[in-house]
């Protein structure tokens, strides 16, 4: 697990447990029970509560309150968690476990520590309330040591998705290139949350495309979600077969990435996601596509879920510093993604394209930037 600098996840901890309790006070909450995957692993800076991939819930709850730390597990789990998930943090916590054979004494021992107190969580474990919109807008501004985890998964995952694509041929299934991509994911220690891969056709025909037993002839689409720590990186790259770019996908290819530009460089702090989402619609326009937006969702903020929440004209919370964000401008053939993080009045792509992969450079605001071109094989 990367870290900033030694203490670095330690200090990331001491912040969680500050927003926590401040939302504790705020609310007049005893306590509160974290069990999701994504929120487990933002607390604990990275912990792991993770056994089934495609659970939301993890194995592991988290119990905080004004002047404790809980990890409650049975016992196949808790010596993992003791063991292996809380490295570098020096705050004193507390395990607590029940036999595996008796599940409900994990509900009984939550009871037993509210003491007649209301508590939330994020799952509505023995009858707790659920936390909020207001409580997940404490997830979303980035503390320094989770910009470094989040830089470095960035890297791995733009590099992993490089590294999977360039096996890829004519006649590969896009089983195949999903098999590639989750196997050098692996190899960089990262888990695969989404991955969407359409060739030829499909790629033109649907915009969430579930890879098929089908084989590649000329142009190919793959989608990444990758996940380390909780944080979640997204990125698209395209391929296509054969010495040039057809003329009319070179167009579309193109202006998918002003308009990426046109998102991004207009995410600023204080700026009302609304008003973000209206810059990259006038950009549709102005490149010669104003309709191909109602096709496909944009994107929005990210970080411990996918998208945190979607950008629309109708969107009226601002733009955090510290917030990292994906958008995903699509054109009928093509698509330009990457996860950026704002900080201040600039921005850095965390999942940037290596030197390796080829770039073109689209001009916004008197600078100029490098997006992910399509790939000639």
């Amino acid at each position: 697990m990367a870290v900033a600098k030694t203490g670095g996840r330690q200090q990331e901890f001491s912040t969680k447990l500050t927003r926590i309790r401040s939302y504790l006070k705020k609310n007049k909450l005893g306590g509160l029970v974290l069990s999701s995957q994504a929120l487990f692993a933002w607390a604990t800076a990275g912990g792991d509560n993770h056994v089934a991939l495609g659970h939301d819930l993890g194995v592991a709850h988290l119990l905080v309150t004004s002047n404790s730390v809980t990890v409650l597990a049975n016992n196949i789990e808790i010596g993992r968690m003791h063991a292996e998930e809380f490295g570098g943090i020096t705050t004193k916590i507390e395990y607590a476990t029940c036999p595996w054979y008796s599940p409900s004494l994990i509900e009984q021992e939550m009871k037993r520590r509210f003491a007649g107190t209301p508590w939330a969580s994020d799952s509505g474990f023995a009858d707790t309330a659920r936390v909020g919109d207001d409580f997940m807008r404490l997830t979303h501004a980035l503390t320094d040591n989770e910009i470094e985890r989040y830089r470095t998964l960035g890297k791995d995952c733009s590099l992993a998705m490089e590294e999977a694509l360039k096996d890829v041929r004519p006649g590969t299934t896009e089983h195949q290139v999903a098999g590639l991509i989750c196997a050098r994911l692996w190899d960089h220690a990262v888990r695969p949350h989404v991955i969407l891969v359409a060739s030829d056709e499909r790629v033109h025909s649907f915009r969430h495309p579930i890879p098929k037993d089908k084989k590649i002839s000329k142009h190919l689409m793959a989608v990444l979600c990758g996940k380390r720590g909780g944080l979640i990186i997204n990125l698209t790259r395209m391929v296509h077969f054969g010495r040039a770019l057809p003329e009319e996908l070179r167009r579309k290819h193109t202006a998918a990435c002003a308009v990426d530009l046109a998102f991004n460089a207009a995410t600023l702090p204080g700026v009302k996601m609304k008003d973000v989402f209206a810059t990259g619609l006038a950009e549709y326009a102005a490149q010669g596509y104003p309709d191909e937006w109602k096709m496909h969702h944009q994107g929005g903020p990210t970080g411990y879920q996918g998208r945190s929440f979607l950008g629309t004209l109708g969107e009226e919370r601002p733009v955090l510093d510290k917030q990292a964000f994906a958008w995903n401008p699509s054109i009928t053939g093509t698509k330009s993604e990457d996860t950026m993080l704002v900080q201040g009045r600039e921005f850095e792509f965390l999942s940037a394209p290596t030197r390796n992969w080829p770039t073109l450079t689209v001009k916004r605001n008197g600078k100029t930037y490098r997006r992910a071109d399509i790939m000639l094989v």
